[in-house]
């Protein structure tokens, strides 16, 4: 049994192996491996085998069981598309009845069927079945279009999949390799595993064959189902239309017949101002309210039902637009695919407007449904109400002084009125229902549009949306150009126009009034700037207020043009329908008002003596420069944009083609000739005796801007129009954000030139007096001048503030400007560079790879991390000038810390961009670390004392410390060490570890009040009293002495020639120390002499003896 076991496998190999049998051969031997695996079960149930080798040998046997079921189940697919393949290609052959119909002859065969005296719960059920049915077609069309997009995308993965495949088939039919000492039946176990998933290999490999060779006949079969059922939905949604107009007719019907009748005068007429006529015309009112609410829910039903289908036409667009954009990639026929759906689709701010009426409507009936519960609730109990009424109109009647009539038909009236609120409640409910089907539709239909909407743009730039300039669009072009001017819709603009002038005559004439002020405004303009221009020369009188009126004029100067583009634009939009000629020139005049508004400031603003010569000082060069080139530009390229506007406004696609692709490409040759006229040297960026230009950014400027423009007319002469579109609206939105940015710049500047003049007079004016003062001044030292910020530093720091300014709002105003490009450039994610390799948390190795984008924006993000590293401290300390609460010290702690903040996040996030992680150098970072630690180990300790010393900040910027023999003033702290400047003007560098491990000693950390003490010695004899007074008399009379604490003298000692006092007393700063110590010795001199006093000095008595005479004499010198 065994041997018959491992004998069957590898015949049916030997099988496989055969060439010319296919897979209806393999299926012979199904039961064969059956039958092997059941007899290998038994054998094993009945082996010796324990423990670990029979759970290994049954999951072998439990996997090929299940490998072959797999197999099989493939085998059952493959006949299924082999079927589905035959079927499609039968249906060819026999075609469709479906699609021969002819949807309105349908549909009046239909009705025709249908009993004309059917009641309106007959056709309610018969509407019920028929949307029913248009769920089913939906959904098998959900399910078809699915199937098909399956079928197109497969495609690219069954390549790789089949070459896969293809490898195990290999890898399973290799003998699988035994040892003596494994047993025979877990052999044989893996053996049938193995085959088991060579068969469902070789199953899936022959599906995929057997997908290749049916897919055109299945895509055909799928797109031809599809287009059948989209035909099908299309007569089920003619006939849901056409029952709801028989419900909603033979509905309104009834509805009108009980409402009169509910509403008409009773046999007793009311008369006259009593309760009863009221209620009865109330009636009436809400008879003819629920009428209308009847024709609105009608109308409802209508918007629902197209509601549905917009939003239903744009999740197919959607759908189609991804799977084109898979299979076709970046070719012209998916561009002009793409190109042609963004011009179908309803813009956002359209369906946006759409979704809030709705929502405000639907708010509006809740509310009153809210209303009319409460009215039908105190109707509950119509005797108490027709009492309380009565009583009522009784004291009202009082009131005004008349008799209450009436009182008998009340009651009917308001049982009248309840079965009114019975007929229209269920109205009011219904309309909320439809109104919220068609909210959420709305919604999805928003979301699906902007989805769409952002797909298009992603790719529209970077695929062409229409075909190259070539002979057969020569051939377009005159045909395009004479529907620019073609004189019928002039003609009717021009009615229009003129209807819309005679209905609204006040509105037309205030227009003319207000632009005739503006003209007059304007021939005033000059001569205003000319006198502000005057005032500017005059020191005393000048302020930011005269920039301001001169900017205020230059606007008004500027303001008729694009005034009368704004008024002609809403006169055209008015007069004309949505989405015709005429209001696609009025949105086009619109788009032109803010070009032309830049370029007329510009102009005004480079007058002479205007604003930009007397106010920002602009040199004549630019000036001459902007008023050369500027007007010529803008003659050609502003009608050129309008142009550009109004083809892409009317959204058709010969004038998209020939008018604004040409005006395009003109426009580009005329914006790159003014690039590079206007960033020449000596043109807008002149300098005085500088005759090549010295910044290389702006002679890469002068060469990139120009190339730029002809790189875009370049795009739309190949084909990208709405790409090269895209990009020209942005340049010339740039340009306008660069004069705003400029004008904004130099009034600013403007403002800090008159603050930093300001303060140069006030330091003049302060100079001067303190001269005079120290002229007429008898005696004492000179007076200091304060310390206080240099006209230099001012002007440094308002600089780069100024440039910092610039910089921040030309990033913001591009950004904004350029938003619309933003998501095509989130198509640069989907290029790979190169992948790197981390363990996911389930242990596997997991590919993240890194992206264009990713590259890009990590580079970015560390040249904002050096820029922002060196400048944006010093702003940030700038903007702490302000805050008199912080003093420098401070600000200089914080700017460093900010600094460090800076480079370290900056860093950490642009590397993580490069595709680094930290796990990966984490080991090199702890080993660069530890040879760090014993090869610089003084300067990491320096840098963290100095990390240390900036937050907790023993010592600040302009203190007074002394550490070890070094006593100075603290001028600079740095992460590596400390500036101090001591009292000889040296400048001495010190290691910041110094002053955590030693001793510090800070004169001026919280209290700057020290101690003096005068040492004076007199001679023995004196009155200690006497000595007293007198010290305590210089004391007093010192003006540089603290009287609290109060100045002391003490008698300290007995010296060897002399009494020693001491004269103990405090000054307020450090600076006063040396001065008062200079002047307490030379008053006690001068106090002491005037007093004989006499200080004592060293005196040393010498007592002279003669030793000649003790001394013995020598003995004399012995003779040997």
């Amino acid at each position: 049994m065994v041997l018959f076991s491992v004998l069957v496998p590898w015949m049916m190999l030997a099988v496989w192996a055969r060439p010319g049998l296919g897979l209806p051969t393999v299926t012979r031997f199904e039961v064969d491996a059956q039958r092997a695996l059941e007899n290998l079960r038994r054998e094993l149930a009945s082996s010796p085998l324990e423990g670990v080798q029979r759970d290994a040998a049954t999951a072998h046997l439990d996997a090929a069981s299940a490998s072959e079921r797999g197999a099989t189940e493939l085998r059952e697919q493959i006949a299924s598309l082999r079927a589905e393949a035959a079927e499609s290609s039968s249906r060819r052959d026999e075609g469709s009845p479906t699609l021969e119909l002819d949807p309105a002859q349908a549909l009046a065969e239909w009705s025709a069927r249908l009993s004309a005296d059917a009641d309106s719960e007959a056709l309610e059920d018969l509407l019920d079945r028929q949307r029913d049915v248009d769920a089913g077609l939906t959904e098998e069309l959900e399910l078809s279009e699915a199937e098909l997009a399956g079928i197109l995308m497969r495609p690219i993965e069954t390549a790789r999949q089949m070459a896969e495949l293809r490898r195990q088939i290999d890898a399973f039919s290799e003998p699988l390799a035994s040892s003596e000492e494994e047993p025979a039946l877990l052999t044989e176990a893996r053996r049938l595993r193995a085959m088991g998933e060579l068969h469902r290999a070789q199953a899936e490999l022959e599906l995929h064959r057997v997908e290749q060779e049916t897919s055109l006949e299945r895509q055909r079969l799928y797109e031809r189902k599809i287009h059948d059922l989209r035909l099908r939905r299309t007569l089920s949604f003619d006939r849901i239309r056409w029952l709801q107009a028989r419900v909603a007719e033979k509905a309104r019907v009834e509805l009108e017949h009980r409402v009169r009748r509910l509403t008409e005068t009773p046999t007793e007429k009311v008369t006259g101002e009593t309760i009863e006529a009221t209620f009865e015309r109330n009636n009436r009112a809400l008879g003819d309210e629920i009428l209308e609410q009847s024709d609105r829910l009608a109308s409802d039903r209508e918007k629902r039902s197209s509601a549905k289908l917009a939003r239903e036409r744009v999740a197919t667009a959607l759908e189609d637009s991804r799977t084109r954009i898979e299979l076709g990639g970046a070719s012209a026929g998916v561009g002009r695919w793409l190109w042609s759906e963004r011009r179908r689709l309803e813009p956002t701010a359209r369906v946006r407007r759409r979704l809030e009426d709705i929502q405000g409507e639907l708010a509006e009936l809740r509310l009153r449904r809210v209303v009319q519960s409460e009215d039908q609730r105190r109707l509950a109990d119509i005797p108490d109400a027709a009492r309380a009424l009565r009583e009522s109109s009784e004291v009202q009647a009082a009131d005004e002084g008349r008799l209450a009539t009436g009182g008998d038909a009340l009651e009917p009236l308001l049982r009248r009125r309840v079965e009114l609120f019975a007929l229209y409640e269920p109205i009011l409910q219904r309309r909320i229902e439809t109104l919220e089907e068609i909210e959420l539709a709305v919604q999805e239909q928003l979301d699906l549009t902007q989805t769409l909407r952002q797909l298009l743009d992603r790719h529209l730039l970077w695929i062409p949306s229409h075909p190259p300039m070539d002979s057969s669009w020569l051939g377009r072009a005159p045909e395009g150009l004479s529907d620019l001017l073609k004189t019928s819709r002039w003609i009717t603009t021009a009615g229009l126009v003129r209807d819309e002038i005679v209905a609204h005559p006040v509105v037309t004439v205030a227009g003319v009034l207000l632009l005739l002020l503006l003209l007059e405004l304007r021939r005033r303009a000059p001569e205003r700037i000319l006198a502000q221009a005057a005032i500017t020369r005059q020191i005393g009188e000048d302020h930011i207020g005269v920039t301001l009126t001169a900017f205020a004029w230059t606007l008004l100067a500027a303001l008729p043009g694009p005034a009368v583009l704004t008024a002609v634009g809403e006169l055209l939009q008015r007069a004309g329908t949505p989405g015709r000629y005429s209001d696609s020139l009025g949105r086009a005049c619109a788009a032109l008002v803010l070009p032309l508004l830049s370029v007329q400031l510009l102009g005004w603003t480079a007058i002479e003596n205007g604003l930009g010569h007397a106010h920002f000082r602009w040199m004549r060069a630019r000036r001459e420069a902007i008023r050369h080139v500027l007007p010529r530009a803008a003659a050609i390229v502003l009608p050129l944009f309008f142009v550009t506007a109004l083809a892409f406004i009317r959204n058709l696609d010969l004038p998209n083609d020939v008018q604004a692709r040409l005006a395009v490409v003109l426009s580009c040759v005329v914006l790159a000739w003014a690039f590079w006229r206007l960033l020449d040297v000596g043109q807008i960026w002149v300098q005085r005796g500088v005759e090549t230009e010295p910044s290389m950014i702006r002679r890469l400027l002068r060469v990139a801007l120009p190339f730029g423009a002809a790189v875009v007319a370049v795009l739309a002469v190949a084909g990208y129009v709405y790409s090269a579109d895209v990009l020209f609206h942005a340049t010339l939105a740039s340009i306008g954000v660069l004069i705003a940015v400029s004008l904004a710049v130099g009034v600013l500047g403007r403002w800090f030139l008159l603050g930093e003049r300001r303060l140069a007079l006030r330091q003049a004016e302060e100079r001067r007096s303190l001269a005079g003062q120290n002229a007429s001044a008898e005696g004492g030292a000179p007076r200091e001048i304060a310390p206080e910020i240099t006209l230099e530093q001012v002007s440094a720091q308002t600089r780069s503030l100024l440039r910092a300014l610039r910089i921040g709002l030309l990033v913001v105003g591009l950004v904004w400007v350029w938003a619309t490009v933003l998501p095509a450039i989130t198509r640069l994610d989907e290029v790979t560079l190169w992948s790197f390799g981390e363990m996911g948390p389930d242990g596997v190795p997991i590919d993240r790879p890194v992206s264009l984008m990713a590259v890009l924006f990590g580079l970015t993000t560390l040249a904002l991390t050096v820029i922002g590293s060196r400048n944006l401290p010093g702003l940030i300390e700038l903007g702490l000038l302000s805050q008199t609460r912080i003093d420098a010290a401070s600000r200089y702690a914080i700017s460093s810390l900010l600094r460090y903040a800076i480079a370290i996040t900056g860093t950490v996030v642009g590397v993580q961009l490069l595709g680094m992680r930290w796990s990966q150098v984490q080991w090199m970072a702890a080993a660069l670390t530890v040879g760090l630690g014993f090869g610089l180990q003084e300067i990491f300790a320096n840098f963290v004392s100095g990390l240390i010393l900036l937050i907790e900040r023993p010592f600040r910027v302009g203190d007074v410390i002394s550490v070890g023999d070094l006593s100075g003033r603290v001028t600079r702290i740095r992460t590596r060490a400390t500036t101090i400047l001591d009292f000889d003007a040296k400048e001495i560098v010190v290691p910041n570890k110094n002053f955590i491990t030693g001793l510090l000693l800070n004169w001026t950390l919280s209290d700057t009040t020290t101690r003096i003490v005068a040492k004076v010695g007199v001679a023995y004899g004196t009155d200690p009293d006497r000595v007293h007074a007198l010290l305590l008399e210089v004391a007093s009379a010192n003006p540089r002495i603290l009287r609290e604490p109060v100045p002391q003298s003490q008698f300290v000692a007995f010296g060897a020639s002399a009494l020693e006092f001491e004269l103990r007393v405090f000054v307020g700063t450090l600076p006063d120390r040396q001065l008062a110590q200079n002047e307490l010795h030379r008053d006690i001199a001068r106090v002491f002499a005037e007093n004989q006093i006499e200080i004592a000095f060293p005196q040393l008595d010498v007592h002279v003896r003669d030793r000649t005479q003790e001394t013995p004499p020598a003995a004399p010198p012995t003779r040997g």
